[in-house]
């Protein structure tokens, strides 16, 4: 016999679980402007020992732009300031931390995302279109469009991450064995879709 449990929340309770307010997120925050929020930051950054914590994390690889939205995401948990103050103070953290990895010779990187990278990816998808546009558009099919459809395949397949495999050219015995299909047998009229065969 299966044993039901119980002990599992209901969908919906955490809506209706503690008095409106309760949590810190749910209360007006304590910072409603930017301009006292950059002061709170800047006076906690200030502080030597914090800002070389997180100089070890930007030498350690982490990028700093998901750092600053971190560290205000978890004050906007907080109930320190809202989250549009949040939004507003990031750049302004971000250029800080900047500052003080050049400060301290640090190389740093501002995202993981590689802008140049999708630039490119972008620029080489955009080509790839063209060059199946105008394999479509041709009125015949020679060696000259054959190498536009291989110039668009290639960076096709550059786009999916997948080395393109070369094509090699069927074997004369392989040309030979070709054969048509087989015709299918038509179902009587008036049979409708089950009454067709496997």
């Amino acid at each position: 016999m299966a044993v039901l449990e119980y002990s599992k929340p209901i969908p919906g309770s955490s809506l209706t679980s503690h008095k409106p307010g309760e949590r810190q997120w749910e209360r007006p925050p304590e910072i409603a402007s930017v301009e006292e929020a950059l002061k709170y930051y800047m006076q906690r950054l200030s502080n030597e020992e914090v800002i070389d914590d997180f100089m070890v994390a930007v030498e350690s690889g982490i990028a700093i732009v998901p750092m600053v939205e971190t560290l205000y995401l978890s004050n906007v948990m907080r109930g320190v300031h809202s989250l549009d103050v949040g939004l507003l103070v990031a750049p302004a953290l971000t250029e800080y931390f900047a500052a003080v990895a050049r400060s301290y010779d640090i190389d740093y990187k501002l995202s993981n995302k590689d802008y140049k990278k999708e630039k490119r990816n972008k620029e080489e998808a955009k080509i790839a279109m063209l060059l199946q546009a105008a394999v479509r558009e041709a009125k015949t099919q020679d060696e000259g469009t054959s190498m536009l459809q291989s110039m668009a395949d290639y960076l096709v397949s550059e786009q999916e991450g997948e080395p393109m495999a070369e094509e090699q050219p069927p074997e004369a015995e392989e040309l030979q064995q070709v054969t048509e299909p087989a015709e299918e047998s038509m179902p009587p009229e008036g049979a409708g879709l089950m009454a067709r065969g496997a």
